[in-house]
This record gives structure tokens, C-alpha cells and sequence, in this order.
């Protein structure tokens, strides 16, 4: 589960407060508002980069720990962007081994292969596994921008803007297939994005624009 409470957003013309906000496991949260009122800014704060140009506090929960001191790397937390950055160098598997926790379970290069090469076959990618990602389409690298992210094992998955590079045909599809492999992993999402059409039925939504006030004189 996912608490963020007391989060506050502000800059020396406006504030937002939020209210809380609670996810469980398998839900998704999309974070709506105009441009520029902090909704990318906000899931970055929830990664663990202070923003520079605004103010924001509260306290980010996860399973009941308060992570809201914590460095980024230490809070399990895993990021899609639009821009899905993959090594060049390194064919898919190995951009999925490299992500794959420093554990006991995956000490040596086999063991991390295996797993790589396990999670592909569970979604039927396993015949991108040798590609590099300059020769992946759109929607093959924000598959596999996915699945790496999953292989970190984060205990919550912030995606900003993931499939505005998508052309229309492959948006919902590719959409549809992240959102399901989120919510069968049991991991609490929060997506920000500007297209409605992005947003599945079953997510719970969240205008920023509703809780802005001004800053200025009355």
C-alpha cells in the first residue's frame, strides 16, 4: 500500500494541498491539471528528487514505512518515462539483468540471465531478448522499459507521460498491457499524463487543478 499525507506543493505565487491519498496493491492513480501545475514534479518528489523551483513536504508511506527521508535508491520505487532510456550497447536481456537487484538470489551472471530471460517468456517478449534497443519499434521499447523496471522489484511504480510517444494504434493496446502486468504484480501506480484517453477505466483520478489556490493579494 501507498499513503502520501500532508503533501503540500508551492511556489511564491501558489499553493497546492493535497488531500490523502491511499493505494492499494493493484491500483492505478492518474494525476491530471493544466501544464505546469507540478504533476510531473510531484512524482519525482515521490521518487526522491527535491525539485528546485517549488517547495514540497508531506510524508510518503509505503506498506506502513515512512520513506520520506529516504535517498532515491533506497526506496523501491520504480520510474517509466516517456523517454525510455535502455543501454545501446546492451541487447534486451542483459538491460533487464542489469537492473535486477544486487541480491543473493541473483549473484552470479547466470542466475540473473535465467531471470531475464524468465520474465520475457512470461509475456510472450521472449523474441526480443537478443535485440538491441535500436532496432525496437515505439511500442517494443516501452514494453521492455517496463519490464526492466519491474525486474528492479519496486514496491510502487510512478510512470510520467509513458506512451505519449506511441502512435494512436499501439496507445491503448500497449497501455492496457502495462496496466495489467502492474496490477498482477500487485504494485501501486501513479501515472500522470495529459490525454484522457490514457486512463483505463478502473483508475482513480486526481486533478491538481481542484486543490490550487493563489498566492496573491486578496
Amino acid at each position: 500500500m501507498l499513503s502520501i499525507k500532508n503533501c503540500q506543493i508551492s511556489s511564491e505565487k501558489w499553493q497546492i494541498s493535497l488531500p490523502e491519498i491511499q493505494l492499494n496493491s493493484d491500483e492505478l492513480l492518474v494525476i491530471i491539471g493544466p501544464s505546469g501545475i507540478g504533476k510531473s514534479t510531484l512524482l519525482h518528489w515521490l521518487l526522491g528528487n527535491q525539485p528546485k523551483h517549488v517547495n514540497i513536504s508531506g510524508q510518503v508511506l509505503i506498506d506502513g514505512q515512512d520513506v520520506s527521508l529516504l535517498a532515491v535508491e533506497n526506496r523501491h520505487i520504480g520510474l517509466l518515462m516517456q523517454d525510455v532510456f535502455l543501454f545501446p550497447h546492451l541487447s534486451v536481456t542483459d538491460n533487464i539483468c542489469f537492473a535486477l537487484p544486487k541480491s543473493a538470489e541473483f549473484a552470479s551472471k547466470k542466475q540473473r540471465y535465467n531471470k531475464a530471460q524468465k520474465m520475457l517468456e512470461q509475456i510472450n517478449l521472449e523474441h526480443l531478448s537478443k535485440r538491441y534497443p535500436q532496432s525496437l519499434s515505439g511500442g517494443e521499447r516501452s514494453r521492455v522499459g517496463l519490464v526492466r523496471a519491474l525486474a528492479n522489484q519496486p514496491k510502487v511504480m510512478l510512470l510520467d507521460e509513458p506512451f505519449a510517444a506511441l502512435d494512436p494504434s499501439n496507445r491503448e493496446k500497449i497501455g492496457n498491457w502495462a496496466f495489467q502486468q502492474l496490477a498482477q504484480q500487485a504494485i501501486p501506480s501513479i501515472m500522470v499524463t495529459h490525454d484522457l484517453n490514457d486512463i483505463p477505466a478502473s483508475a482513480k483520478q486526481l486533478n491538481l487543478a481542484d486543490y490550487y489556490q493563489s498566492k496573491d493579494t486578496q
